[in-house]
């Protein structure tokens, strides 16, 4: 078998079926027969499979599948991923300038829902307000994901608080009682921002045509990774744990999640999480200064509305911002 792309196809087929008995040898003979290949076709495979970073032990006669490698590729994060729909079609690459920019370029072509878009590097990834995302190798998770709700478009700014109690619950299992939202789409661990969510909506009068989420999470990252300007002010899980995370297991996790947020929030709207929101909340019972536009709204932070609005108690009364910056005055 000499041609490239059959042997990567048998790779495949082989990983699949050496991985579900990790740490037991299985014949080189055997897996011979079952694919009706010879035994140097299935040594070139097994090449493959320990170039791709998986870790093996090779003899000429036996194949041993010992670890799965830290990388976010579509074999990896679809490998028993329990979804329905989103992640079902991984688009991985090592290297993008950003998830974003590809996952509107995918929708735009009709992509279907629940496509993810992932890296290992961005080269300008980006938060809200054009702000540079800082996205070093190998250490965190940068992905997008491609959503085609069907209830109108004034009901879209509601999604950054739905992927934001997705993101914090998948958080909050590795850093219990320490985790919290910073409305309306930062996620911090204990004061420190940990993630970010960019939304990006393309719609047609009222009719959403498709929503781009995209996510940034420090998993790995040590204090080093980050430029000196943040370090003070960010943080990884990695850090607060104090363990190296598996971060093919935490974009499933929150993938599983986001699922359950998207199906509930098509339903019901944000009505029946609310108590999830104030109990993650930063905000909530603190003064904020909100910069809105041109105004800059000053007043203590009530409550997070059913649509996610942030309400207000100002000198001129109780109001209800959709959208914004916020600070947490200090006193």
């Amino acid at each position: 078998m000499n041609d490239p792309t059959h042997l990567e196809t048998l790779a495949d087929e082989i990983l699949l079926t050496i991985r579900r008995r990790p740490g037991r040898a299985q014949s080189v003979s055997a897996l011979s027969r079952r694919f009706k290949v010879s035994a140097q076709d299935i040594a070139d495979a097994l090449g493959i499979i320990t170039a791709w970073g998986y870790r093996l032990k090779t003899t000429r006669q036996e194949a041993t599948f010992l670890e799965a490698p830290d990388l976010l590729t579509s074999t990896e994060i679809g490998y028993k991923l329990k979804t329905k729909t989103i992640g079902q079609t991984i688009h991985a690459y090592h290297s993008v300038k950003s998830t974003n920019d590809i996952a509107a370029q995918l929708a735009a072509s009709g992509a279907p829902e629940g496509t993810i878009v992932t890296a290992e590097i961005q080269t300008k990834g980006r938060g809200r307000l054009s702000r540079s995302w800082h996205s070093p190798p190998h250490a965190g998770i940068y992905v997008s994901i491609i959503l085609r709700p069907t209830f109108p478009a004034e009901r879209a700014p509601g999604m950054s608080i739905m992927t934001a109690l997705a993101l914090a619950d998948t958080i909050e299992s590795y850093c219990p009682d320490r985790t919290g939202i910073k409305w309306p789409n930062d996620i911090l661990i204990s004061g420190r921002k940990v993630a970010g969510i960019l939304t990006e909506l393309t719609a047609e009068g009222r009719r959403i045509e498709y929503v781009i989420i995209g996510v940034g999470i420090n998993v790995n990252h040590r204090a080093d990774d980050f430029p000196l300007e943040l370090r003070s002010i960010a943080t990884s899980v990695r850090r607060v744990t104090r363990h190296k995370q598996s971060r093919v297991e935490l974009l499933k996790q929150f993938l599983v999640r986001l699922e359950k947020e998207y199906t509930r929030y098509q339903k019901r709207g944000l009505s029946t999480s609310r108590t999830r929101m104030r109990w993650y909340s930063s905000l909530i019972g603190n003064r904020v200064k909100l910069a809105h536009g041109r105004k800059i709204i000053d007043g203590v932070a009530l409550d997070i509305g059913a649509d996610g609005s942030l309400i207000l108690e100002t000198q001129q009364g109780t109001i209800s911002v959709s959208s914004g910056e916020v600070t947490v005055v200090k006193t």
